[in-house]
């Protein structure tokens, strides 16, 4: 029985030093790399471990904090030094009601863990060329603006009720996962170029003073601007957008204006009145660029079948290509041209979009056409019955009555019926209105076939 017990002991102690080696080695994989998809797997053998409050020791002091790794840190004190951490691991960071006189600089960290909230950086914070899981950062003022260039989110990013009074900078930066702006106010340009954001942006009731900027930015999910407010320019050129871009319900200064040029994208959900008459590219009056941004708002339009809109767009696109043609009265012909174009295509129809216009167009140019022939009236045979029997045949309501029956007579049938009713040169209005009214009925039948079978 007792070298039962005894065996029993040993067994219990064996199991009980097997523990603690698996302890021990835990706690040193940090510098052995064995501990697979862990954060102390990381970070480079030769890093000695730096205590916390070793690390607020030298914060105090204005030194720079370089190539070491912190397991945890917490900073929520009122710092006048400048704080710089040069290539550091910190596993876990709280900066919670803190407050820096100076810039603050992460470059080229590795942040896990990092939570700030309640604080004030007077001079700025820099997350430059910095990897971040579970970055997330509240009610804070940046009055120096943020600096995070190729800053790395690995997990999801948040930005919630701060205010960043100079520019964000997220030039080439790359998110692994969603990025979150809630309640931010940015006082200066949000500059989001050429980000790669893997997964989706949402922008909720933000407030951007200044321009914003996604020129070049490649995102794969969803980009929501949802209650926000745009004081400046939006600027979606060269961005690579795979999925729907919610911009219908932001809200939009004086100045607010847009920019499409060369965008990627078949979901932009933005409606045509926010963009008529905000357009930057067709206040600066280069309508080759405006004519292809509206081109990618016309494939947007089709894409969602919003037609109505897809005709705005189209009808904008036709109308800065016609601007873009650059006549010029060196050569007349253009100039010429340039007019045909407006008056029939543009004025009657619309470029094909709006039967109404051609409607209108065609009452325009019967009573038109009708002035000028009551003009040149003694130029038309005689007729024997007149509109106002009681009055004379030459008085002036007869004379117009029956150069309105000829003018619509003259639009409606062509000028093969009517080839003895002039004499001389009225029969060059005459042939003009004829054709021009066969013209004007072809755009009629072909703007409200578009409008029906679609």
């Amino acid at each position: 029985m007792s070298e039962r017990v005894e065996q029993v002991e040993q067994e219990t102690e064996a199991h009980e030093q097997a523990n603690e080696r698996m302890a021990i080695a835990q706690r040193t994989a940090r510098f052995e790399g064995k501990l697979k998809g862990k954060f102390e797997e990381t970070v480079p053998h030769h890093y000695p471990e730096l205590s916390a409050d070793e690390a607020l020791e030298s914060l105090r002091r204005g030194h720079t904090i370089a190539r070491v790794f912190i397991n945890e840190l917490v900073i929520s004190e009122e710092l006048s030094k400048q704080l710089t951490f040069r290539e550091v691991y910190i596993k876990q960071l709280t900066i919670k009601h803190a407050t820096f006189a100076q810039n603050v600089s992460f470059l080229g960290c590795h942040l896990y863990r990092t939570q700030v909230e309640g604080s004030t950086f007077e001079a700025g914070l820099s997350l430059k060329r910095t990897q971040a899981h579970l970055f997330h950062l509240f009610s804070c003022e940046i009055k120096g603006g943020l600096n995070a260039e190729s800053f790395k989110g690995r997990s999801k990013i948040i930005f919630a009720k701060s205010v960043i009074h100079k520019r964000a900078r997220f030039w080439e930066a790359q998110l692994d996962d969603w990025a979150s702006f809630e309640e931010v106010t940015f006082k200066d340009r949000f500059d989001f170029r050429s980000v790669e954001c893997k997964a989706g942006l949402t922008l909720h009731r933000c407030h951007f003073e200044s321009d914003a900027l996604f020129r070049g930015a490649h995102i794969a999910l969803k980009l929501e601007a949802n209650e926000s407010r745009f004081e400046g320019l939006i600027d979606l050129s060269k961005a690579k957008l795979h999925d729907f871009v919610y911009l219908e319900d932001i809200e939009q200064g004086e100045g607010q204006r847009w920019a499409f040029w060369n965008t990627v994208s078949e979901r932009i959900l933005v409606r045509p009145e926010q963009v008529e008459g905000r357009l930057e590219s067709e206040e600066q009056e280069d309508f080759t660029k405006a004519m292809r941004e509206y081109g990618v708002l016309k494939r947007s339009y089709e894409h969602e079948h919003l037609y109505s809109y897809d005709d705005w767009a189209f009808y904008r696109f036709k109308v800065n290509e016609r601007r873009a043609r650059g006549a010029t009265w060196s050569e007349p012909w253009t100039k010429l041209w340039e007019l045909f174009d407006y008056l029939l295509l543009d004025w009657g129809c619309g470029y094909g979009t709006n039967p109404l216009r051609a409607v209108r167009a065609a009452l325009v140019m019967v009573f038109v056409f009708a002035v000028v022939y009551t003009l040149g009236y003694d130029k038309l045979h005689p007729v024997d019955q007149v509109p106002f029997s009681d009055l004379p045949k030459d008085a002036l309501l007869n004379r117009f009555g029956v150069s309105l029956f000829l003018s619509v007579a003259a639009f409606t049938s062509g000028f093969g019926d009517l080839r003895d009713v002039a004499m001389d040169w009225m029969n060059i209005p005459l042939m003009t209105e004829a054709l021009l009214g066969t013209l004007l009925w072809g755009l009629f039948i072909v703007a409200f076939g578009r409008k029906v079978v679609r």
